[in-house]
Parts: C-alpha cells; structure tokens; sequence
C-alpha cells in the first residue's frame, strides 16, 4: 500500500516547482510571463481545496524561500498579495458555501483590499510615490507622443485649433483619471485574471485529488448582488463630490478612493450588462452576424451597457413577468 503522505508530498514539491517555472517565465517575458504565472500558481488553490490548511501552509513556506533564493526576498513577499492570498480567499469563500460567482466576487473585493493594503504600507497609495514614478513616466511618454502628433495637426492646419485644444484636454483627463486608479483598479484587473484561471483550472484538476468544485452558471445568467450598487454611489460621491472641493480635508484622498470604486463597480455592472445582452441575444434569436454588430458597439458604448447592468438590479428584465390578464379559457365566464 502506498503511502498518501509521502505520495502528496512528492506531489508538492512538483507544484512548487511548476509554480517557480512560472516564476521564472514572468521575470523574463513580463507580458506573456504574468499570464503564465497565473497559470503556474493553480497548484496553490488546488492545494489549499483538496489537501487543506497544513499542506497549503508547507506549499507556501517552499514557494517563498525558492523565490527569496533564486530571485529576491522582495519578489517572495510580491507572491502573497498576488498568488497566495487569492487562492486563500477564495478558498474561504468557497468553503463557506457561497454560490460560484458569488465565491468568486467575495474572493476578488478581498484580494484586492488586501494587495492595496499592501501597496500602501510599503510603497504609498499616491500616484506621486517613488515607486510609481516609473509607472507615471511610461504614460507621460505616451502622452508627449500624442502631444506632437496634435503639434504636427497644427502645423498643417488640418483641423481647427479649437478642436485641437479640446483633444488635448479629454486627453489629459484621461491621463489623470488612469493615475488614480493606479494600483487598486490594476490590482482589481490582475485578480480576475489570475482567479479566473485558478477556477478554471481547479474544475479540471481538483477531482484528480478528490474534490469536486462546482461550476459557474452561464454567462446569461451572471448577476451581481444589489448591495453592490451602494460601492458605485460612494465612487460617485466622493469622486465628484468630495474630491471636487478642494476646500475640504483630504480631498485627494477621497478622489482616489471614489475613482476606484467607480471604476471597480463599473466593471463589475459592465460585466452584468454583457451578460444581460447576451441573454437578450438567446431570448429573442437574434442572427449571427447581429450579435457580432451589437457586441462591438457594446465595446464602443460602455457606459450604455453599464447602466443596463445597474438598471436590471430593479427592473429584473431576465425574470418572466406574469401576465396582466388571463385568458379566458382560466376564468369563470360570469355573462
């Protein structure tokens, strides 16, 4: 009889070395590396899904000294809030018996508080912190970039200055509405692509080790719980509300919080607004090449399709209604 201890721990140590190859892949290619990076670390949820606590604890003590001896001890402590602690939460939230999506939700709000926690305690939550001034200089690259180009429009006389001008200003707008949300949104972003991936990949892996994780519902049917509407109005508020007075105390603060709460609740109501489109899609049969028109206007009109997703938390469009009036083959005919 083999023995289960030895066997696990021999599947350990071939996890964490799948889990450093990544690792290693995402220093050299950091574009296509950082996808397989989170492809790497599905050993960590499996892990903590199929094996537990202990074994999760043992896979992350290895993970991290590998890391601190191969590259840095502070590339080993970025792994916590982007690898080790996703897979902890959703493991919570899995645990706990919440619904997929709804598992997947919770798991995503507290990778990302924890990973901005933190970004602040050890760089700063500013946009002006040391730490991020290479991350300002990229974008003020691509801004001067554009810059000469509307300088070259002028030269030309091609379009009107009056126009010119106005681009410049939606452009720097822009630029300061992406530094806000700089990290938290970029965090929000990394999260659903790495838990994505653990999900995936842990309905395919997890009953290989005796686990059976269940499925996502259908794209159609994704809907967010309506206490999220209640992140949005604060965005609202304190971005233009709060942060627009520069009278009042910690003003900036409160516009790079309620930047990304905007942000963070529109993409989650974007998603909701997808789903119900799609859903509109089966529901009244609509043609291949109508859905491939309407999903790129989709992409053009977002905020459109924001607001459908906030509207539907009330309207319900995907619940049948009941009908106004019976027919009369239901009903008693009293004449």
């Amino acid at each position: 009889m083999s023995n289960p201890t030895a066997i696990r721990t021999l599947g350990l140590a071939v996890m964490v070395i799948i889990t450093m190859a990544g690792l290693v892949a995402a220093t050299q290619l950091p574009l296509i590396g950082a996808l397989m990076l989170s492809v790497a670390a599905i050993p960590a949820f499996v892990i903590i899904l199929a094996w537990g606590g202990l074994w999760f604890l043992l896979y992350s003590a290895l993970t991290l000294t590998l890391t601190s001896l191969i590259a840095t001890p502070s590339t080993a402590l970025m792994l916590v809030p982007l690898i080790l602690m996703p897979a902890a939460f959703l493991y919570g939230s899995v645990k706990i018996g919440l619904a997929p999506l709804g598992a997947m939700c919770l798991a995503l709000l507290s990778a990302t508080l924890f990973s901005t926690g933190m970004w602040a305690m050890t760089n700063g939550i500013s946009s002006e912190s040391q730490e991020l001034l290479p991350v300002r200089e990229q974008f003020a690259q691509q801004i001067a970039v554009i810059e000469k180009q509307f300088d070259q429009l002028q030269e030309k006389g091609q379009e009107s200055q009056e126009a010119i001008e106005t681009a410049r200003e939606n452009l720097r707008e822009v630029f300061d509405y992406t530094l806000l949300l700089i990290p938290a949104t970029f965090l929000f972003v990394w999260h659903t692509l790495t838990l994505g991936i653990f999900y995936a990949g842990a309905l395919k892996l997890a009953p290989r080790f005796g686990y059976q994780i269940s499925t996502m519902p259908p794209f159609t049917a994704w809907r967010f719980n309506w206490n999220l509407i209640w992140l949005y109005v604060a965005g609202w508020m304190l971005y233009y509300v709060v942060g627009s007075n520069e009278s009042l105390p910690m003003h900036e603060l409160a516009r790079t919080t309620g930047a990304n709460c905007l942000a963070i609740s529109s993409i989650f109501y974007y998603v909701a607004g997808l789903s119900l489109v799609f859903f509109m899609f089966e529901k009244y049969k609509i043609g291949s090449f109508a859905r491939v028109g309407l999903s790129c206007l989709a992409l053009v009109f977002t905020h459109a399709v924001v607001w459908f997703g906030i509207i539907d938390v009330w309207a319900d469009f995907r619940t049948p209604k009941p009908a106004l009036f019976q027919s009369s083959d239901d009903s008693d005919d009293e004449f």
